[in-house]
């Protein structure tokens, strides 16, 4: 046997597949971050969102967040605080999992916009992406059955959030906001425990109840995960 070839088999059995793994398809996954602020005499704006690897993640979160303060200048571009003497508010803050190996890394935002009223609105919103072409991963994507694996996570989720939401338990609420619809289940990350989703405020609960997230472990939706997501997702 060649000895360069002996050489590389005895590393494979020392080293273990683990060690041996491709390496992340561009690293660090995050490489620093924008920060947008501005301020007049009616509005605030103090925005972050993180700059990824890969320039496609990075532009498909800088134009929601850009998409998102426009729309929000647009609510009243001539409030006076005359008549309401609170600035109106936008801030988004944001968290990263890079998941094992790096081929995947998932991004949430949370967005808080006060426009008047009792309090501000506040929403989750989130990205999966496949750092090997950049491209972001839906819902139909994560699970090539929808159809079963919603009813699958909606029932989980049910389990969950009867428990969790104690006195804030609204069963109308619940029922509307678990409907295994693409809609209710398309804010989602991947953790190294599972797939995690994320429910704003009024969706599954009061406002009071605030955001809730269900973390569902991949071993409980064993078979529904697309296969290379679901290799490609977990911790060793």
């Amino acid at each position: 046997m060649p000895r360069t070839l002996t050489l590389l088999i005895t590393l494979f059995l020392l080293l273990g597949p683990s060690t041996l793994r491709a390496a992340p398809p561009c690293d660090p996954p995050v490489l620093g971050s924008v920060t947008i602020t501005e301020r007049t005499a009616g509005f605030k704006v103090d925005a972050e969102y993180p700059v990824l690897c890969r320039a496609e993640p990075t532009r498909a979160i800088r134009d929601y967040v850009s998409a998102t303060i426009h729309e929000f200048k647009k609510t009243d571009p001539d409030h006076d605080l005359r008549l309401f003497p609170h600035p109106y508010e936008l801030i988004t803050r944001y968290a990263v999992w890079p998941a094992p190996g790096g081929r995947f890394v998932s991004v949430k935002l949370h967005v808080m916009a006060y426009t008047g009223g009792a309090h501000p609105n506040n929403w989750p919103m989130t990205w999966v992406f496949d750092m090997q072409d950049g491209r972001e991963i839906p819902l139909d994507r994560l699970f090539p059955d929808r159809e079963a694996a919603l009813a699958r996570v909606s029932g989980l989720c049910r389990e969950v959030l009867s428990q969790s939401l104690g006195g804030m338990l609204v069963p109308d609420m619940l029922d509307a906001g678990l409907t295994p619809t693409a809609d209710n289940f398309s804010r989602f990350i991947l953790t190294n425990e599972g797939v995690a989703f994320f429910f704003g405020p009024y969706q599954v609960a009061p406002y009071a109840a605030g955001e809730q997230v269900v973390t569902i472990p991949y071993d409980n939706l064993g078979g529904l995960i697309a296969p290379d997501i679901a290799a490609g997702a977990k911790a060793d």
